[in-house]
């Protein structure tokens, strides 16, 4: 077999696995259906960084880091094939929200990290 299939092979099989690893308060045990019914709680009508802030945050929480990562590039990619409004300062909100997650105890502590980011790439 040659050795650039083996570490693909393996990232493949990381990447599904992350389905499996349950976080106490995953609100569906698929990928796919953990990141959806995250995103479906975010409020309405918040601005579209905070929105990705919140969104990646959550993800992070309450299903994994790395569903977190793949919500985030799986939207970019589908604004760029969608007309969409793909974005590198989206990534970088998805990114905060990550960092904000990690550091955080509980929904209201992302929040208000998410609320203190400047423009998603630093702290006030």
């Amino acid at each position: 077999m040659p050795a650039a299939v083996i570490p693909a092979s393996i990232v493949a099989i990381s990447l599904l696995m992350t389905g499996c690893v349950s976080a106490p308060n995953r609100p569906a045990q698929s990928p796919y259906g953990c990141m959806a019914a995250v995103r479906a709680e975010l409020p309405e009508g918040i601005a579209d960084k905070q929105a990705h802030c919140l969104a990646a945050g959550n993800i992070a929480q309450r299903c994994s880091v790395t569903e977190a990562r793949l919500a985030g590039i799986g939207k970019e990619l589908r604004d760029v094939f969608t007309r969409g409004d793909a974005s590198w300062a989206d990534w970088l909100a998805d990114r905060a929200g990550i960092a904000c997650a990690k550091q955080s105890r509980d929904a209201g502590e992302l929040a208000t990290c998410c609320a203190a980011k400047d423009s998603f790439g630093g702290d006030r």
